[in-house]
């Protein structure tokens, strides 16, 4: 399938990729909630659209990570679009704002006035409303917050500092909150089994029972405490792939964010039900074998996001038997590999098939994916990258 194509090169399983929304899906329930697609985990317009069309019924619009990657979707077609992180900007805000004068649904997510600010001086000179997210931290913080377990997030983490800003939101005409978002981080970001830390998987599993119950309570006191004062929130999101099954549960929430779970980088190999498929592969070829039991690949430094450890890098996914140079790893423009499979290690030009630690990270490297099903390639597609959009 790919002797024929460059290498290094970025493939994606559609049949995989198809049995994971599946999946997913299935973990909604059989509730209203529906499943938002987290955006940065893709990448991809044309996944985007089979993930969504795959869905059906229970599949409602995007979770961007950014307004300049909401508007490169517009352009694609998209609609429905929450961006999931704060704008800090002018220049965001004015993207925002535009978009929504346009006729494309927007949400901007805020937690904190001067964000409100921005964005309501932005949509007044656009003569326009933008609909607003209140980003609630669902961080576990015992010994009254001397500890801080889980992401660094907002700072909105009660009712009444919700109300707070709620009413900084009413006191500006041109925007109102309609949605809010809370990331349940400990639980859906969190693996239960880390082959490189496992002495930590009894701490990781009792964060993670205890943030479950602090999501559920948490929620509902802002909602209430929303309510109370008029607002009642259209949307409520939260979770995310780790998660949809116990998020989805909450009757307070109405949509679940998936994302990473559709193409199962092999960070998701440590949670515990979630059986899902690897989707998506980096291929690299071989350039050059400088023993018998070593081969070197062109490339392959792929080092995930997050917290510096082995669990970042890359991991050999076929030909079984090969493994990194302890003391070079996955390299800018080679990677040596260890031989100890059986036969003959692969020769010149044979590909080394590779599975990155996250999921949408490897789009930034690749201007296009190959799209397989079975034993073919079935179509060639841009990557954000192959449609001019890097946004860090």
């Amino acid at each position: 399938m790919l002797s024929e194509r460059a290498l290094p090169a970025a493939v994606v399983d559609l049949d995989a990729l198809e049995r994971n929304v599946d999946r997913l899906v299935e973990a909604l329930g059989e509730g209203p909630t529906t499943l938002r697609i987290a955006s940065k985990s893709v990448r991809h317009p044309g996944l985007l659209r089979r993930i969504l069309d795959r869905c059906g019924s229970r599949g409602r619009g995007l979770l961007c990570y950014s307004a300049e990657e909401a508007a490169l979707l517009a352009r694609e077609g998209f609609d429905d679009l929450l961006i999931a992180y704060p704008i800090a900007g002018a220049p965001a805000a004015r993207i925002v704002a535009s978009l929504v004068a346009g006729g494309h649904r927007v949400w901007a997510t805020v937690d904190c006035s001067e964000q409100v600010q921005l964005i309501a001086e932005a949509a007044a000179e656009a003569g326009t409303i933008v609909e607003l997210c209140l980003d609630i931290d669902l961080s576990w913080r015992p010994l009254g917050g001397v500890v801080h377990l889980g992401v660094r997030r907002s700072p909105i983490r009660s009712g009444a500092s919700a109300i707070h800003l709620a009413e900084a939101v009413a006191e500006q005409p041109a925007v109102r909150l309609t949605a809010v978002l809370a990331y349940e981080a400990a639980v859906a970001g969190v693996q239960d089994r880390n082959p490189g830390s496992r002495l930590l998987d009894p701490i990781r599993g009792l964060i993670k029972r205890r943030s479950r119950p602090l999501a559920v309570a948490r929620r509902r006191e802002i909602l209430e405490s929303l309510w109370g004062i008029g607002i009642v929130p259209e949307v409520v999101n939260g979770g995310g792939t780790g998660s949809v099954s116990s998020t989805a549960s909450d009757p307070l929430v109405t949509e679940v964010a998936a994302g990473s779970g559709f193409l199962c980088p092999h960070l998701f190999d440590g949670y515990r039900g979630l059986e899902l498929e690897p989707a998506v592969f980096f291929a690299l070829p071989v350039v050059r074998r400088s023993d018998p039991d070593h081969v070197t690949c062109f490339g392959g430094g792929y080092v995930a996001s997050g917290a510096a450890g082995r669990d970042r890098l890359p991991r050999v996914h076929c030909p079984r038997g090969l493994t990194p140079v302890e003391l070079e790893g996955f390299g800018e423009v080679q990677t040596p590999l260890r031989w100890r499979g059986q036969g003959a290690a692969p020769g010149l030009g044979e590909p080394v098939v590779c599975r990155h630690a996250k999921a949408g990270e490897l789009a930034e490297r690749f201007s296009t994916y190959l799209l397989a099903r079975g034993d073919r390639i079935e179509a060639e597609e841009p990557t954000y990258r192959g449609l001019g959009g890097s946004f860090g």
